[in-house]
């Protein structure tokens, strides 16, 4: 005798955990001041790891050459810059909701990003990324 077993197709909705997004900020306190030889090493570092790490308008100063001689692996890195259809605040908001970056680095050009710092400080995610801003204090 052969029993045959049926269950009801039952839907698993899936509903991510939010959380509140872990941002750092580095506050550069003269425009003089270049700290960008101090971010070098660990963006090698993150450049390191299997998920994207997402630089959101860094200084021209850190281009792809600069980058390179730092040790900083240039498939795992997405250079973001605003245009006239994207602002920087549209571009943290992608990069954050794909869930595809462990870390976003954001440079913080004026007061027109002070919009961007209060988004990110009330943004909340569903994966692990990490923000780290860095600011010239005004």
């Amino acid at each position: 005798m052969n029993a045959r077993v049926t269950m009801p197709f039952q839907q698993f909705a899936f509903e991510p955990a939010f959380k509140p997004l872990q941002l750092t900020e580095i506050v550069q306190h003269s425009k003089d001041a270049d700290c960008n030889n101090l971010l070098l090493p660990m963006l090698a570092g993150l450049s390191q790891r299997s998920s994207w790490l997402v630089l959101l308008e860094p200084p021209k100063s850190l281009n792809k050459q600069r980058l390179q001689e730092a040790g900083v692996d240039l498939k795992r890195v997405w250079i973001l810059r605003r245009d006239q259809r994207h602002g920087i605040d549209l571009l943290a908001q992608r990069a954050l909701q794909a869930g595809t970056c462990h870390t976003l680095i954001c440079w913080h050009q004026g007061a027109s990003d002070d919009a961007l710092v209060e988004q990110l400080k009330a943004t909340e995610i569903a994966s692990q990324t990490e923000c780290l801003l860095v600011r010239t204090q005004r």
